[in-house]
């Protein structure tokens, strides 16, 4: 029993390593050194890696969003989403890779809100002459949930594409190359089915983009990078052609060892937008996508940022401008035992006039300003050494100076988490 218990911690800390990573490129030798010493399950030539999540298993008040007029329904809920990933090392030159995650998101009374999704990973990357790396990819990821912060309900969205990269890397770790990707965004309704033809028709579409990315490692595990890129935008559906776009963008920073007392990403960087309609407004500006988390002693401290433009789902407005930040605190009681609080804010910000019914007039325009708040205090227990069930109860608000967008949402659940 101890021996599949430490199993289990293996597999979840290593998990959420590798997968963290995936974000950004990862040094060839890195990740197979991680590949080596972690993942020990094997069968036949391949290195096995089970992972299992448990996630806000609680009772949730308002599971569909709705305003205090519309009169909330709550309901206990829960997902579980196991994940198997799967290598096969040849030698110190290849590694392929394949994950598959299902995902079931549960509700004991509201049956019409129980989804299914599944994503999947196959990808390799080739080391030649011990310095040039080549890697590719195609992903499949499907989800229910809320997607983005505009969204007030459960949605399932869907993304597929390719990504290849070329990588020059040196000795010391450091990386430099060039990086691509396509995507193809897709976005079904699960709640209310008359809306997802206007989901879909307001927000499928495809993304190419194409990155120059710098890695100069600083610290054992922490690297310093910049990343710049282009991306383009094409929409699927002939009445939300007007949409298309191109963006320009460049990012740096540090990102720290997933692992250690200083962890997460420090990312800052600048982008523009431009529309291919000459009427309509575009994007210039700082976006950020920061969250770092240190311990001192038995003090755990969290710090987030984020801002970046994204295409909104209401089909006459194009885009929002969110700016979101948060802080954390843990204080660990005894070595098993801490007690938490997260406070997250977030703004969300449309750059066009939104047009709202009158009183007078048919129809008034105003500057749309959502606000998101959240409180979460809790308490998490470990189990074996980093793992950890976690309880905890959040209050979520969010106000808007456009009527009948006020909501407010509490939960009490459990989690199990890897970051006691």
């Amino acid at each position: 029993m101890r021996k599949l218990r430490t199993l289990f911690v293996v597999a979840w800390v290593s998990g959420s390593c590798i997968a963290a990573f995936g974000q950004s490129y990862r040094n060839f030798q890195d990740e197979l050194t991680e590949i080596r010493d972690r993942v020990k399950l094997k069968f036949g030539p391949f290195r096995v890696l089970p992972v299992l999540r448990l996630s806000n298993l609680g009772f949730d008040n308002n599971v569909y969003y709705r305003t205090a007029e519309k009169k909330p329904v709550g309901d206990y809920t829960g997902t579980i989403s196991p994940e198997i990933k799967a290598y096969l090392l040849v030698g110190r030159s290849l590694i392929l890779s394949f994950a598959d995650n299902p995902e079931y998101l549960y509700y004991i009374k509201e049956e019409r809100l129980r989804t299914f999704t599944n994503s999947f990973v196959p990808g390799g990357r080739l080391r030649l002459f011990n310095s040039f790396v080549l890697s590719g990819e195609y992903h499949f990821r499907k989800h229910t949930r809320r997607a983005f912060s505009e969204f007030s309900r459960l949605v399932t969205d869907t993304v597929k594409g390719t990504m290849a990269g070329f990588f020059y890397e040196t000795p010391r770790g450091t990386s430099i190359g060039f990086s691509g990707t396509i995507d193809r965004f897709l976005f079904e309704d699960i709640v209310q089915p008359d809306y997802e033809a206007r989901l879909s028709r307001s927000l499928n579409r495809k993304e190419k983009t194409g990155n120059f990315e710098l890695y100069y490692r600083v610290f054992s595990e922490s690297y310093f990078f910049t990343k710049v890129g282009s991306t383009t935008y094409e929409f699927e559906h002939p009445s939300s052609r007007w949409r298309n776009s191109r963006s320009f963008q460049m990012s740096s920073g540090i990102r720290f060892p997933f692992m250690g007392r200083a962890r997460g990403m420090l990312s800052l960087g600048y982008k523009k937008f431009i529309p291919e309609a000459a009427d309509r407004k575009g994007f210039s500006g700082l976006i950020a996508d920061t969250n770092l988390d240190f311990r001192l002693g038995r003090i755990g401290l969290r710090f987030g940022l984020g801002r970046d433009n994204y295409f909104s789902y209401l089909e006459e407005t194009f885009f929002y401008v969110e700016n979101k930040g948060d802080a954390g605190l843990s204080l660990y009681l005894t070595k098993f035992f801490r007690i938490n609080y997260d406070f997250q804010y977030g703004e969300l910000k449309y750059p066009e006039p939104f047009k709202i019914s009158g009183s007078v007039q048919p129809f008034l325009e105003i500057m749309r300003k959502d606000v998101h708040r959240t409180h979460s205090i809790g308490v998490t227990i470990a189990v074996v050494k980093k793992t950890g069930i976690q309880l905890s109860y959040n209050i979520s608000d969010r106000t808007s100076n456009v009527p009948g967008f006020n909501i407010t949402r509490n939960f009490v659940g459990i989690s199990l988490t890897q970051d006691f």
